[in-house]
């Protein structure tokens, strides 16, 4: 897999994650989270990978 392909793959996993979040939620934690990221674009980034580094360290301690 060349360096563009791994881009493409990266960003395709993060707009899913995205998308599954934001299905996840009520209205107004949507609109929230949208007006965020009006702001900073990469909020709900950031919130899926600390979301998944609460996981993994909670799998590690055997949470």
């Amino acid at each position: 897999m060349n360096k563009m392909d791994a881009i493409s793959a990266r960003i395709e996993r993060e707009l899913i994650e995205r998308e599954e979040l934001l299905s996840k939620v009520d209205d107004n934690t949507r609109a929230y989270l949208l007006s965020c990221e009006e702001r900073d674009p990469y909020y709900i980034t950031r919130i899926i990978r600390n979301r998944d580094d609460i996981l993994f360290d909670q799998q590690r301690r055997g949470e």
